[in-house]
């Protein structure tokens, strides 16, 4: 399984929403820090609840519109579930897999190189790829 990034300070998000030629605003800042060190795959309500901890008037279309710019300049993936309406958003920009608990729900990375996809080459020649992730569901064995 892949490993969590480790958190990233204040100053470094700053750095990167600044390198990406995004205004690091105190609103910005709180959103990015509880999606890349806070939460793990939240969805934007998720993380509406969890900065009104620290912001208690960030608006819904605050969260909204720095998720959209999170993503729009490649801080952020999207990770859709089959079995949910709301979108997920994932720190980890490293290319990876996702595995899916049914019962849980949660949502845990898988290392690129730990899913073997052998017929990537025939696949090219009928899609232009331009992203791979494959997303597993299922149930985590018992340990014992």
């Amino acid at each position: 399984m892949a490993n969590k990034l480790q958190c990233l300070t204040t100053e470094e998000i700053a750095k990167r929403l600044t390198d990406a030629g995004v205004t690091p605003t105190s609103q910005r800042l709180a959103i990015a820090q509880y999606v890349l060190c806070e939460a793990d795959h939240p969805t934007a309500e998720e993380v509406e609840t969890g900065v009104k901890n620290k912001l208690p008037m960030v608006s819904k279309a605050t969260v909204y519109n720095t998720l959209g710019k999170l993503l729009e300049v490649g801080m952020l993936r999207e990770v859709r579930s089959p079995h949910e309406e709301s979108l997920r958003y994932d720190g980890n920009i490293e290319p990876h897999h996702h595995f899916i608990d049914r019962e849980t729900g949660e949502i845990v990375d898988i290392s690129f190189g730990d899913v073997e996809i052998t017929n990537i080459e025939s696949l090219k020649r009928k899609f232009k790829i331009e992203n791979l992730s494959v997303t597993i569901e299922g149930s985590r064995r018992q340990r014992g």
